[in-house]
């Protein structure tokens, strides 16, 4: 191996930790041990949307500035099919972290059960810059969301 060749992958290797660390935002994981925040994920996973919107809604008391739990309520809310709460959640998420990938391929999917595709187009614009030059998987779902939604 040439120097020339380890200083490059140095350098790749760098931008590419950096970039990741970028991606995540600022993500406490502390708060997600909140006993409610699990008894919502629990919910969430058994499709019980009103125990996890009132596990949410009670763990927001002491974590109101929480990105993740603002989008686990958004996602919560949309699933019932209440899309004004779960648009209102996603919103503060992103305007806690306006890098929040999950709350970007969220709200993008909002947007496409309201059929309003050219919205949910702009939030798969800012993941493409977010996950780039490596897609994440937020970005690849919410493309196909918006394949199918187009067909």
């Amino acid at each position: 191996m040439t120097v020339k060749f380890l200083i490059q992958l140095i350098a790749i290797a760098s931008m590419t930790c950096t970039l990741s660390y970028a991606n995540l935002g600022e993500v406490d994981d502390t708060d997600l041990e909140n006993p409610m925040i699990e008894k919502g994920k629990a919910a969430l996973q058994q499709e019980d949307w009103s125990t996890a919107i009132a596990a949410f809604e009670q763990a927001l008391e002491n974590l109101s500035g929480s990105a993740d739990l603002q989008n686990f309520l958004g996602y919560a809310y949309r699933k019932s099919g209440d899309l004004g709460k779960a648009l209102e959640h996603y919103k503060i998420a992103l305007e806690i972290n306006p890098n929040h990938k999950g709350a970007l391929e969220y709200l993008g999917e909002a947007y496409i059960t309201l059929g309003d595709l050219k919205s949910a187009k702009i939030q798969l614009e800012q993941l493409k810059h977010l996950c780039s030059p490596i897609p994440c998987e937020e970005l690849k779902a919410l493309q196909q969301a918006i394949t199918h939604a187009a067909q």
